[in-house]
């Protein structure tokens, strides 16, 4: 009698969590963008749970990098960007990832763009790929 509580009980909470998992957003890149009118350097993207890191040593004023994530599935729910603006002053921002659920389940590919502001704000924006704009 157990053994068959246990086993309903593991099939019972398997169907749950498989039924709330959420399809993933597919990446074809992930890119920064400088939105200040200074350069910024040492910028890092480490994206949590999932650990994966991009960087790059600099980005010009008003300009975007790819950062080194090549396309993969988006599994991290936040990401933490750090970097040093012009001034001097060292950042380190947690952002939210979004979400887009007709890309998820469509497969469409999406671009990940991070764009750092002044004074240390930072978004994070799905974007279709240039390609297909």
């Amino acid at each position: 009698m157990k053994y068959l509580f246990s086993a309903c009980a593991w099939t019972v909470l398997a169907l749950t969590l498989l039924a709330c998992a959420k399809p993933h957003v597919m990446l074809d890149r992930v890119v920064v963008k400088n939105a200040t009118s200074g350069s910024i350097t040492e910028v890092k993207v480490r994206h949590e749970p999932t650990r994966k890191f991009g960087a790059v040593n600099s980005i010009l004023p008003q300009k975007a990098l790819d950062i080194g994530l090549p396309g993969q599935s988006m599994l991290a729910t936040q990401a933490v960007v750090s970097w040093r603006d012009s001034e001097g002053r060292d950042w380190s921002v947690a952002v939210p990832l979004p979400y887009d659920q007709s890309a998820a389940e469509s497969g469409q590919l999406m671009s990940l763009v991070y764009v750092i502001y002044p004074a240390g704000r930072i978004t994070a924006q799905l974007q279709l790929p240039a390609s297909t704009r």
